[in-house]
């Protein structure tokens, strides 16, 4: 469920980069905790359900590419690195060294999105 609220607010945000115009093409970050088949198979369910209820067509065509990042931590106990799959639960992480418990960085970033005749890029550089 969690992956729905991130669709949400990347829905939101690519159509308010879109101003309407067609999208082909979303080209996002995320981290490797979020579940990339839930997040792709939600973002289909989402782009599709805007066109039906809203008659919106700018997103209903349009491919979600993913990049997936490891998560790092740093822990108040020194730790700072990458996690493992041994480390991480879900969008929960837990410190290698001290075992302490908290959550993982679950965001997206959403990098690009793909028009027909450019792509526009967003966040660092």
């Amino acid at each position: 469920m969690h992956e729905l609220s991130l669709v949400d607010e990347l829905v939101a945000t690519c159509r308010e980069q879109a101003q309407g115009r067609p999208v082909h093409q979303v080209l996002v970050r995320c981290p490797a905790t979020v579940d990339a088949e839930e997040l792709s198979q939600a973002f289909a369910i989402a782009t599709r359900q805007l066109a039906l209820s809203a008659g919106a067509s700018d997103l209903g065509a349009a491919e979600l590419r993913l990049e997936l990042v490891p998560v790092r931590l740093s822990c108040g106990c020194g730790f700072e690195g990458e996690l493992t799959s041994d480390d991480l639960a879900g969008h929960m992480s837990v410190c290698p060294q001290c075992a302490r418990v908290g959550e993982a960085d679950a965001g997206l970033e959403l990098v690009g999105i793909s028009f027909t005749e450019a792509i526009e890029a967003f966040g660092p550089r």
